[in-house]
């Protein structure tokens, strides 16, 4: 084969390769053009906050953190969703309390925050506020729907499952696990050993 045979077989490998690659990006240049620019939500157990309220009553209120890992492309109309309960039964095991969900929990400062955000920077949600002088946990959501208990009862530890959702990304689920003993205290390094809230692997 000659030099110049050569160089027009590889002229016309580059041309058919060229044409593959213009109709790929015809066909599929949309669709990798939205997975790249889509948002990724993750969600994360974050630090109680304690707060008083109106009344004067110390509290303590445990929190949810909703991050996009690519804040250069916001999330739209964001919501933290409790999915999903289980009550700890006699045997150990986990059953679930079923419920008409999922149901919308609120964000930090509901009264100030939209119901559904646009999350470049990380935004906190509050899933639970224990009371000073309280005998139960109470669920903070927007609604609760008929058959949900949104108390969760001293020595009655809980399971929540929660999940993110936008109009266009979802969050991988996160489980928290509480057990509160009926005691409280403002000192966070003394209420945490009483009520203990923690992130569940499965």
């Amino acid at each position: 084969m000659t030099d110049f045979e050569m160089y027009s077989l590889l002229i016309g490998a580059i041309g058919v390769l060229t044409t593959i690659i213009i109709i790929i990006i015809a066909i599929w240049g949309e669709r990798v053009r939205q997975i790249w620019s889509k948002p990724k939500l993750v969600i994360k157990l974050a630090e109680p906050n304690f707060n008083t309220t109106n009344d004067g009553r110390g509290g303590w209120y445990y929190l949810i953190q909703v991050i996009n890992s690519k804040q250069s492309n916001p999330a739209n109309n964001v919501r933290l969703q409790l999915n999903k309960v289980y009550k700890k039964a006699p045997d150990g095991t986990w059953k679930e309390s079923k419920f008409s969900g999922p149901t919308q929990v609120m964000w930090q400062w509901s009264k100030y925050s939209p119901l559904y955000a646009t999350i470049g920077p990380p935004e906190l949600a509050t899933f639970g506020a224990l009371l000073e002088n309280s005998n139960e946990i109470e669920l903070r959501m927007y609604w609760y729907p008929n058959n949900l208990k949104n108390k969760i009862q001293s020595n009655d530890p809980t399971r929540l499952e929660f999940r993110a959702v936008s109009d266009t990304a979802v969050s991988e689920l996160l489980i928290i696990e509480v057990a509160w003993d009926g005691e409280w205290f403002k000192e966070i390094s003394v209420m945490q050993n009483h009520c203990i809230v923690k992130k569940i692997n499965v």
